[in-house]
């Protein structure tokens, strides 16, 4: 993952950010319980914000890595649902 990682681009920090998706759309989140670079009650936080149906994991911060599974079946679960609402 650090080979493709990209700097970011210096206008980063000061673009202005329009609306969230997640104000209008659903939203799903994945919390990793062991997170040492997010706290994970801050990962709660954001996803109790967004209304987001929530899966926890006992993961650290590349949960993708660690529970692919899991990951994968959040993806999915949020596709079937988009795909239902349509």
């Amino acid at each position: 993952m650090y080979a493709v990682q990209q700097p970011l681009a210096a206008s980063t920090l000061q673009d202005v950010m329009g609306v969230p998706a997640w104000k209008s759309h659903p939203s799903w989140f994945l919390v990793a319980g062991n997170d040492q670079a997010i706290p994970p009650d801050a990962e709660r936080q954001f996803a109790k914000r967004m209304g987001a149906t929530t899966v926890e994991v006992p993961a650290g911060h590349v949960a993708m890595v660690s529970h692919p599974d899991d990951v994968a079946q959040l993806i999915k679960t949020a596709a079937e649902a988009v795909q239902t609402a349509r």
